[in-house]
């Protein structure tokens, strides 16, 4: 399992949490601000996607909306597919709410799941068709 908070002391990531922060998260010069009042799922969300704009070295400048979307969504599926590897997404599946199972947000789980590679599409194919036969 992937560990964010782990990843942001290794990373020597600053942590802090501010009431009515807008957006969720933010990142800028080795600091990460977090809203406060965010659920332990949404804290763990949060941190995984601002890590990735630390890695990516992103400014928080962008020269269009439209690309300051597209940046967000490609961050935010990197954090996915760490946050979510295929194994445990086999693993939680029958789970009555597998987002909750995960430690992740039902958005994260569906980007994650819309966006499976071919490979991993078999393989949780093949794992439900083992299920379905035991």
């Amino acid at each position: 399992m992937y560990h964010p908070w782990r990843h942001a002391r290794d990373l020597g990531l600053a942590i802090e949490f501010v009431n009515g922060l807008r957006p969720r998260g933010t990142y800028a010069a080795g600091l990460v601000q977090i809203r406060a009042g965010l659920s332990q799922r949404e804290r763990r969300v949060v941190l995984a996607h601002e890590i990735v704009h630390c890695e990516r070295g992103d400014d928080g400048i962008a020269c269009s909306r439209w690309h300051l979307q597209k940046r967000e969504r490609a961050v935010h599926l990197t954090a996915a597919r760490r946050l979510l590897p295929i194994e445990e997404i086999i693993a939680a599946q029958h789970e009555p709410d597998p987002a909750i199972a995960l430690w992740v947000d039902d958005y994260t789980l569906a980007l994650r799941m819309r966006h499976l590679d071919p490979h991993e599409r078999r393989q949780l194919d093949l794992a439900t068709d083992e299920w379905r036969i035991a």
